[in-house]
Order: C-alpha cells, then sequence, then structure tokens
C-alpha cells in the first residue's frame, strides 16, 4: 500500500477513479474510488454520470446576474443535452469509474479531516 502524501491536486490525480483507503483524523477507516479534488474537498464514489451533472451545476453557479427563473430555464435546457454528453464524458474517464458503486454513493470530505489517504500496490 502506498499513502498519497502530500494530499493536493497533483499528487491525486494520478490515482483518480483508483480505490483507496481513507482514514480520517478522528480514527474513521473508509474506502472509497478517488473521483477528484476540488476546492478543499475529496470527492468519492462519482461517476461520470454525476461528474457531468457536478460540472454543469457549477458551470450555472458562476453566472452572475441570472435570476431563479432563467437559472431554471437553463437547468431544464441543460438536462436534455446532459444526455447526449453523458457518453462523451464517461469515454474521457479511466476505466475503474463504472464501478464506483462498488463502494455505496457518492460522497465528499474536507481535506482537513483526512489522516491519511493510501492506494493498493
Amino acid at each position: 500500500m502506498r499513502p498519497i502524501y502530500p494530499i493536493n491536486e497533483e499528487q491525486c490525480r494520478p490515482y483518480y477513479g483508483q480505490p483507496v483507503f481513507i482514514i480520517l483524523k478522528d480514527g474513521t477507516e473508509l474506502v472509497g474510488t478517488l473521483s477528484r479534488l476540488d476546492k478543499g474537498k475529496l470527492y468519492f464514489n462519482e461517476t461520470a454520470a454525476s461528474l457531468q451533472t457536478n460540472a454543469s451545476a457549477s458551470a450555472k453557479s458562476r453566472r452572475s446576474g441570472a435570476s431563479r427563473s432563467s437559472l431554471r430555464k437553463a437547468r431544464s435546457q441543460t438536462k436534455k443535452f446532459d444526455k447526449a454528453t453523458t457518453t462523451a464524458a464517461s469515454e474521457a474517464l479511466p476505466v475503474p469509474y463504472p464501478n464506483s458503486e462498488l463502494f455505496g454513493g457518492p460522497f465528499e470530505l474536507d481535506i482537513d479531516n483526512v489522516g491519511a489517504l493510501i492506494v493498493p500496490d
């Protein structure tokens, strides 16, 4: 087993889509598929479809001055396009992503709560 240290995007990126063993600072042990690290949070067990949905949602939230009704309209229009782009997104992701559900549903952890992040050899 090999620890990922320091826990930052550069060190984590090669292990996206791979199973990891997580030890929290409070001693809790978890297992999951490392999906990504973004804004101080580690994301686990995301599928290609959920990654695509998260990317489109964060792009919408970055828009400034958009009203609620225009955001609702954009969401409903985006749903139509998500189905077409999901196939392209899944082709670009590493092979282990489709099996992310082996470790349960998606979850996220603050980097500050993670004591160790370990990948199998």
